[in-house]
């Protein structure tokens, strides 16, 4: 279905939402779908076959939306494939159905993609909500908007990603490298982005254009009470390292993406320690220096130690001491972009 309200030469926007049992958040989402501001757009609704109340939700909308049910689970990957699969724009947005786009998504990203043809995808910072709908901004990934080499961002995607939600992409190269890779689920969007980044440049604001919600019931947050996700993770970045090889700039930040690993396995440990879970924690401790012998040396894994060793009644005012620093949360700065990249002009966005 389209939200074109008149004739347009603008080209279609499709706006693709897998969903699994988010009949929570669902019309939050369906319904910043709809209030896009641009003025030719999709929206393809794929349900995973949901135990919840999602698909009667969704049917609300169906004057404006395309809506399908699979008659089996087949998963995140796929269900995102399908739901792109069906779709007919030039550009596509994969929305998850717990998170929401500004009004102005389309219309603030599609003109970077129009106006600069070498650009494979366009990439807007988002604002983060959670289970009360309570807003929070953090800081831009990049110290400005730009223009980023292909090349240059993928050895940023080995190390970093944006969400689904953030980013407008060309259709075509979805398609082309065979869309999201269904062996996967953790870092599956760092791997997509890598593998569209092989085949196109960057166009980067740092114009908000999205809200992704955090919340303990989405499937990130299942993944991450277990240490498999972060293996997962390391496999991820293998199979970026065997695409990436045979570009000379991307095989010598191997051994630095895996130093990476280590310290978002850090983080997470410290998610688990919010959740009281000393014994996962210890295991993300241990996991940390398979990826990095050297992260002893850190400051918070130094930290996170001392707090585990400590008994009882000790451990736990240490670590609610720790916690209330949120240290490895928030980004609380701006990157600068990689060498080569080209301010954009924001009068002629």
């Amino acid at each position: 279905m389209r939200n074109t309200r008149k004739k347009t030469s603008l080209p279609l926007v499709s706006i693709c939402i897998p969903n699994y049992n988010n009949a929570r958040y669902l019309n939050a989402c369906i319904n910043s779908a709809i209030n896009q501001t641009y003025g030719n757009v999709e929206i393809i609704f794929v349900d995973d076959n949901s135990s919840d109340t999602s698909l009667n939700i969704a049917k609300k909308y169906a004057g404006k939306i395309k809506i399908l049910k699979n008659e089996s689970n087949i998963g995140q990957p796929q269900n995102t494939n399908k739901c792109v699969g069906l779709s007919r724009g030039k550009y596509i947005v994969i929305l998850h159905s717990d998170d929401m786009l500004l009004p102005d998504f389309a219309e603030k990203l599609v003109p970077l993609l129009e106006k600069n043809p070498s650009v494979g995808m366009a990439v807007g910072e988002r604002i983060l909500t959670d289970e009360k709908n309570k807003l929070r901004k953090i800081a831009p990934f990049y110290d400005g908007d730009y223009l980023i080499p292909g090349i240059k961002q993928a050895k940023v995607f080995m190390m970093a990603s944006f969400l689904p939600c953030q980013v407008l992409l060309q259709r075509d190269i979805f398609l082309k490298i065979g869309g999201t890779d269904s062996r996967h689920i953790v870092n599956l969007d760092g791997l997509l982005w890598f593998k569209c980044s092989l085949e196109g440049d960057i166009a980067y604001t740092q114009e908000a254009v999205s809200i992704y919600r955090i919340h303990s019931k989405q499937t990130t947050a299942q993944y991450n009470r277990t240490i498999n996700h972060m293996m997962e993770n390391y496999i991820t970045l293998t199979e970026m390292f065997r695409l990436g090889k045979k570009y000379a700039y991307l095989r010598k930040f191997f051994n630095e993406a895996v130093k990476r690993v280590a310290v978002i396995t850090l983080r997470y440990c410290t998610d688990v320690i919010r959740d009281k879970n000393y014994d996962l924690a210890k295991k993300y401790l241990t996991l940390a220096t398979v990826f990095d012998s050297k992260i002893i040396e850190n400051h918070d894994y130094k930290v996170i130690e001392k707090c585990l060793r400590a008994p009882g009644i000790k451990r736990d005012q240490m670590i609610k001491k720790f916690i209330s620093k949120d240290k490895l949360r928030d980004r609380g700065f701006s990157y600068s972009p990689p060498r080569g990249s080209v301010r954009i002009d924001k009068s002629l966005k």
